[in-house]
């Protein structure tokens, strides 16, 4: 007999950065929150409350250092829990609910994710000039980690080398990484 799991709620209205609550006053008439700015960050200029002129933009901004690669390997990442499959041949945002608003050469990859433990925007992947691919967290609450030989490491702050093949947990959802020949 095969029993299933409970998956907690859903997080609160308001746990997120991007849930606004009514009367918030935290939020300026123009919409867009003021955030304040570390010496190595580029200041942007909203405009129509983005920085790109468009209302559906979510404040995702890829790293130029991994757009525009074509890589020479393919990778697969399958998560048995859900049955998902997502290839990697290029750089990629993956996340529970992706952008579509991604630079060319760059694949949203929506993650199947029943317990809403993947940000909308989680991490990015990326291939180096040899091809090897690089994973980075996108300040997810939940975090990004990589499991080698029984061994989880957290990817916090830079992109990490990834070791193939490998377990990469987002959030609490585990996938397998291999390379595809």
């Amino acid at each position: 007999m095969r029993r299933s799991i409970p998956y907690p709620p859903p997080p609160e209205p308001g746990w997120y950065v991007e849930d606004t609550m009514p009367g918030d006053a935290s939020i300026p008439a123009g919409g867009a929150a003021s955030h304040s700015a570390h010496a190595d960050e580029v200041p942007v200029t909203p405009i129509n409350g983005s920085p790109y002129g468009n209302e559906d933009w979510d404040g995702t901004v890829l790293s130029p250092s991994f757009i525009d690669r074509q890589p020479n390997h393919r990778y697969v990442l399958r998560n048995d829990a859900t049955g998902q499959t997502v290839i990697l041949d290029r750089s990629a945002l993956l996340g529970r609910k992706p952008t579509k608003a991604v630079p060319e050469g760059v694949s949203p990859q929506k993650l199947d994710d029943p317990t809403r433990t993947i940000s909308r925007n989680h991490a990015a992947v990326s291939f180096d000039r040899e091809g090897r691919l690089w994973i980075e967290d996108y300040g997810s609450l939940n975090g990004t980690f990589l499991i080698v030989s029984g061994e989880e490491t957290q990817v916090k702050g830079r992109p990490v080398k990834v070791t193939v093949p490998c377990t990469v947990r987002i959030g609490d959802q585990f996938f397998n990484l291999e390379e595809q020949r």
